[in-house]
């Protein structure tokens, strides 16, 4: 091949998207004061963001959240491209504190050898949110991320976190399965020596 040939190839067609977008509008004149925006080093009400905005610049952000989501959820990026890099750790907003991403691959680890299993972790649905208001006047502001992960062994799962000292640690919560692992062979010596209660709560895992 050629140095022209090389420049010149075409460049393969983009994958074409797996996941399944799903709309949401929150309206903050009846549900106030329940998302949080980052912007420009600061964190602030969205009303704030509104009443403080004269045109459409006024209203860019880095990323906003909803507070008392249970469990708790990512927060949401300023556009798809930009939820996608995050969930994955391509790139992540420089805005301060609570930066955590998911990556592409799930680990499996045992609560007692802590054997590990690894597997891809799939995006199916991702949400799009349009938080408004309508006093005094229009703004809204629509935000993206990733709402719902999936693996061929657990299945489909929500992406949350969970605090365990001063760290904040990406998990997920699966639909049918508990977020306790076992290896089978763990597993298998906990049944022998009568404690099958434990093997009930966990999901079990072979080893490759």
């Amino acid at each position: 091949m050629g140095i022209l040939d090389f420049i010149f190839k075409p460049k393969p067609p983009p994958e074409e998207a797996t996941y399944e977008i799903v709309e949401r509008h929150l309206s903050i004149d009846s549900l106030r004061y329940k998302v949080r925006v980052k912007k420009g080093g600061r964190e602030f009400y969205a009303e704030e963001l509104f009443q403080g905005s004269q045109n459409p610049e006024d209203l860019k952000f880095s990323r906003f959240f909803v507070l008392e989501e249970k469990p708790v959820l990512p927060h949401f990026a300023p556009s798809l491209p930009d939820a996608l890099d995050w969930f994955n750790g391509r790139k992540y907003p420089k805005d301060g504190y609570n930066t955590i991403w998911w990556g592409d691959r799930f680990t499996y680890e045992c609560t007692i050898c802590q054997a590990k299993r690894v597997v891809p972790l799939k995006v199916t649905q991702v949400e799009r949110l349009t938080v408004a208001s309508a006093v005094p006047a229009h703004r809204e502001i629509v935000g993206w991320r990733v709402a719902e992960v999936e693996t061929e062994l657990t299945g489909k799962g929500i992406p949350t976190k969970r605090v365990d000292g001063y760290k904040t640690l990406p998990v997920v919560k699966w639909h049918n399965f508990p977020n306790r692992y076992l290896c089978s062979d763990c597993a298998r010596k906990l049944a022998e020596v009568g404690r099958g209660s434990e093997v009930a709560d966990a999901f079990i895992f072979e080893m490759k």
